[in-house]
């Protein structure tokens, strides 16, 4: 429902900065191919997640901590280890458009946070032919909902084709509270017991 449009500085201001925040594997995959790479990679990184943990070793990060949740409990971490950045600045690449404020969290905190914009999310312009026509044959057994976002454009672009009633015999798994809102008034979607991928996915194979 949303198209990645990588779009980073040319140049990075790496001044006083101490440590990476980041919270979508889409950031790493921009960092991880920018001229600057070697220079990020000596940083300590801290995710959101798991997963976004996972891409950042991948991408050659030596030392990554992932908060295992969501935006509130990334801040919580890097609070905690707060001595060991030390009192530079956090830098945090992230998506134009973003639901959670990290900023916010670490400035009541005390920690000095520098959000660049790196990549956004555009909205597609329209449903995919081959998915209209599995959603009027009814052919998918459920939907998985990443983010608040994703769910009010399907939203929006089914109720342009007239599909939004097909959703009454779906099934709806959403990652969060807040990812699932837009579509809740439509129909029932169940929430994963904590907001990150695996969780999500074991409320999917719960049911199977």
């Amino acid at each position: 429902m949303l198209d990645f449009c990588p779009k980073p500085p040319e140049k990075f201001d790496l001044r006083n900065v101490s440590a990476l925040a980041i919270t979508s594997r889409r950031a790493v995959d921009v960092i991880a191919k920018h001229v600057q790479v070697p220079e990020f990679r000596p940083f300590p990184v801290f995710t959101v997640g798991d997963a976004t943990a996972s891409a950042c070793r991948n991408a050659g990060f030596g030392q990554v901590f992932s908060a295992g949740g969501d935006v509130t409990s990334l801040a919580q971490l890097i609070v905690s280890k707060q001595m060991q950045i030390g009192a530079g600045t956090m830098l945090y690449p992230a998506a134009q458009d973003r639901s959670g404020d990290l900023e916010g969290a670490l400035e009541k905190a005390g920690i000095d946070c520098r959000m660049v914009p790196v990549y956004r999310m555009k909205e597609a312009a329209d449903v995919p032919r081959e998915v209209e026509e599995k959603l009027r044959a009814g052919s998918y057994d459920g939907i998985l909902i990443y983010s608040r976002r994703s769910a009010a454009a399907l939203l929006r672009l089914l109720k342009r084709r007239g599909l939004d009633h097909n959703f009454s015999n779906l099934r709806i798994y959403a990652i969060s509270q807040q990812a699932a809102e837009p579509l809740c008034d439509y129909m029932k979607v169940e929430v994963a017991e904590d907001p990150c991928e695996n969780a999500l996915l074991d409320l999917v194979l719960g049911e199977c």
